[in-house]
């Protein structure tokens, strides 16, 4: 019990030194207000970088790209915060997002992950721990499923397709997001890969699928209704940090 309280109590001094570095190395950043995060109504000169990119990171609510994209296609999109009330399931919840979906009144709001995962030392620890290829819910259970960066992860990823159809209620759908590179065809997976082969394709990502321009087909081939995404060209994608290429999968379970 002690060293639990002792890693914990670790964790939480590393956190916190990590978040005054990251406050520190923001306030170049800040003087501005070319950028706008509209999760967290921050603005600033320009997101910070992250990784191989630039314009990336917001330091205040910690979302990247694909974040703001989806949270900016929930709300405006598909309505996603409004009424009616809604049953919703986020597989390895991103912590940028859960105070938004948390503070609305017409989302039960449920969480899920294999194991708990970590964002920034801190344990953001799901409600039930469980893989999306499978589901420990009942055939049309929710309205919405939340899955970014998880199929990109599985190593069956038509069976955590075929999961999270099953767990939709009918006309429910679910909300995809994985790096593709529109450059091949066909998606694939092999564990052979050297970490040189691995930077090649996907900057060094460590991931069991790497997708092309068939993954929405591949949702389809799972029963899927998979909408075509131009909601990025109804939008001032600069002002938010994200790229003109960035694309959301919403995939509808039919009636």
């Amino acid at each position: 019990m002690k060293e639990k309280l002792k890693t914990l109590l670790r964790q939480n001094l590393i956190y916190q030194l990590n978040q005054l570095r990251l406050q520190w190395r923001s306030i170049p950043y800040r003087l501005g207000d070319e950028v706008e995060c509209p999760i967290c109504q921050s603005h600033y000169r320009a997101f910070m970088p992250f990784r191989y990119r630039t314009n990336a990171y917001c330091p205040n609510c910690k979302s990247l790209e694909r974040h703001r994209y989806i949270f900016l296609a929930l709300r405006d999109r598909l309505g996603f915060f409004s009424a009616p009330r809604k049953k919703v399931l986020h597989f390895a919840p991103d912590i940028c997002l859960i105070p938004s979906i948390k503070a609305s009144p017409y989302i039960d709001y449920v969480t899920a992950d294999y194991m708990t995962s970590f964002t920034s030392s801190i344990t953001v620890k799901p409600d039930h721990v469980m893989s999306i290829d499978d589901i420990k819910f009942d055939n049309d259970t929710f309205n919405v499923v939340i899955a970014i960066g998880i199929l990109v992860m599985v190593p069956d990823d038509t069976k955590a397709m075929r999961e999270v159809l099953r767990v939709l209620k009918p006309d429910g759908y679910a909300v995809f997001h994985d790096p593709i590179n529109k450059d091949f065809p066909t998606s694939f997976s092999d564990a052979r890969l050297t970490k040189e082969e691995k930077q090649k394709l996907y900057h060094g990502h460590d991931q069991r699928w790497y997708y092309g321009a068939d993954y929405a087909d591949r949702l389809r081939a799972q029963g899927f209704s998979v909408e075509d995404d131009t909601f990025i060209q109804t939008i001032d994608y600069k002002r938010y940090g994200i790229s003109p290429t960035e694309r959301v999968y919403i995939a509808r379970k039919n009636a």
